[in-house]
């Protein structure tokens, strides 16, 4: 069993090693984070595997963790505040040979500075110092290339005791603030003023940050004071009134997600002045993952596809998303639509950044294309200019071809009926003719006067000239006509 999830992890880190070969170089980190670092034997304490993505939208990370197990043993794993969506290899123990592994990803693109991607519960069963540490790990950039932009594993090192050596440890006060002692107080005759506080890594309180870390608060401290109270709490207000001594800087301990306050009051020979409430919020979380929709399919003529999208954010909530097409910025919006600019026929991926206030942020590509404008649409049935075009030549040519063949036929039917009309012309002529010379044989074998034969003779003459030139005049007109 060990040998496959060994097998699973080197398979992938040699997939994700190829791809940084010949791909750009980026940075990501891997951090195991504890709130500290001594326990004795029975104590039970979580650490907390985190992904600083360093300004690179990640999307999938794997990564072998291993500690001593004579001295820790696995209690339990929770995923429920991941980042990961999605589980290629679920989280897997092994606490015969001190393991956990596992492979997570998401569909959407994740930026931050402490990303969580799992939690480990640990025992302490045996005493000594531990090492918890990476073996293997890969962090996937989303950039469709698979490029691990991993640069650095960090683990952590812890002390285990016994029961009893615990008992006889005085606990000291986390951070104590470096006391001034040597201080003559001028009095003032009236109650201190508000201090002004200086926090480099918190520097506004009107911000979110998604920075974990113990952090440094300044404050300058007047001459009248005596006495100094801090508190750090998620209470807006506090009613500071015992003094820690007299310092003008402390050190905290790191915070987690939420709203805290920092309150801090000054005490005099007259009394306590009013609090500062400095309010910090903290966001490591990115937006939850969401799908981007063109609401007119993925694939349309429609130049300017509207798509829309939306996702929610803890506990800072959505700062704006931004719009990028082909990899250039086209707006930021805190709408959850937006109209694209006139594209271009082809495919364009569109990406949507989603950015909570504290800078963490969350993308989601989907490509659309754009397919040559429609040259009409009616109905279902659209066309586009060129297909048009095609269609009506193809369309000309079968009329013009069904147009000559038709001519053809007609032509060749108007042949026959001037073949026919001649033929029945010229065989009535010819009756006519043959009908002219019959009477004048008729007249010359009658007892007609030579005057009268004369006569007859002349008019069946006429006749048949008469016959003869009509005939050709007929027979010639229809040639004409067939003609035109």
């Amino acid at each position: 069993m060990h040998s496959i999830k060994s097998f699973i992890v080197s398979f992938v880190t040699v997939l994700v090693s190829l791809f940084s070969a010949v791909l750009p170089a980026y940075a990501g980190t891997l951090e195991l984070l504890t709130d500290k670092t001594q326990f004795a034997i029975g104590d039970e304490f979580s650490v907390d595997v985190k992904i600083d993505s360093e300004g690179v939208g990640v999307n999938a990370a794997q990564a072998s963790i291993n500690y001593p197990v004579g001295i820790l043993q696995e209690k339990s794993t929770d995923k429920s505040s991941s980042v990961f969506s999605f589980w290629l290899q679920e989280p897997t123990v092994d606490n015969s040979t001190g393991e956990v592994l596992f492979i997570g990803g998401s569909s959407s693109g994740l930026t931050g500075k402490t990303l969580q991607a799992l939690r480990i519960t640990f025992k302490v069963v045996g005493s000594g110092p531990a090492e918890i540490s990476f073996s293997n790990g890969a962090i996937t950039a989303a950039d469709g290339n698979g490029t691990n932009v991993l640069s650095a594993m960090k683990g952590l090192s812890i002390t285990s005791i016994t029961k009893q050596e615990a008992a006889r440890i005085v606990p000291a006060p986390k951070f104590p603030p470096v006391q001034i002692i040597k201080r003559a107080a001028i009095p003032t005759g009236k109650t201190p003023v508000k201090p002004t506080l200086s926090i480099p890594l918190y520097p506004s309180s009107d911000q979110w940050y998604d920075s974990l870390s113990s952090f440094i608060v300044q404050w300058s401290l007047p001459a009248d004071v005596t006495g100094v109270a801090t508190a750090l709490n998620q209470q807006p207000v506090s009613d500071l009134k015992d003094s820690e001594g007299l310092f003008d800087n402390k050190t905290f301990p790191s915070l987690s997600d939420g709203v805290w306050y920092l309150h801090i009051r000054f005490k005099n020979d007259v009394g306590w002045g009013p609090v500062v409430d400095y309010k910090i919020g903290i966001d490591t979380a990115p937006p939850l993952a969401f799908d981007v929709v063109s609401s007119e399919g993925n694939s349309t003529y429609m130049v300017t596809p509207t798509i829309s999208f939306e996702t929610k954010d803890q506990p800072s909530g959505i700062a704006f998303y931004r719009i990028m097409i082909d990899g250039d910025q086209a707006t930021s919006t805190i709408l959850a639509k937006y109209t694209l600019p006139a594209l271009s026929s082809g495919n364009h991926i569109v990406s949507v950044i989603a950015e909570d206030k504290a800078g963490n942020k969350t993308s989601t590509n989907i490509t659309i294309k754009i397919r040559e404008n429609a040259f009409f649409s009616v109905g279902t049935l659209t066309m586009t200019q060129f297909q048009f075009f095609v269609i009506l030549v193809i369309v000309l040519l079968a009329f013009f071809g069904s147009w000559w063949y038709s001519y053809r036929r007609w032509e060749d039917q108007l042949e026959r009926r001037v073949v026919i009309a001649e033929r029945d012309v010229g065989d009535t002529f010819k009756i006519i003719e043959e009908d002219a010379e019959k009477i004048t044989e008729m007249t010359k074998a009658s007892h007609a006067t030579a005057k009268g034969l004369n006569e007859i003779g002349f008019l069946a003459k006429k006749i048949s000239d008469k016959a003869g030139k009509t005939k050709k005049y007929i027979i010639d007109n229809i040639r004409e006509i067939s003609q035109k």
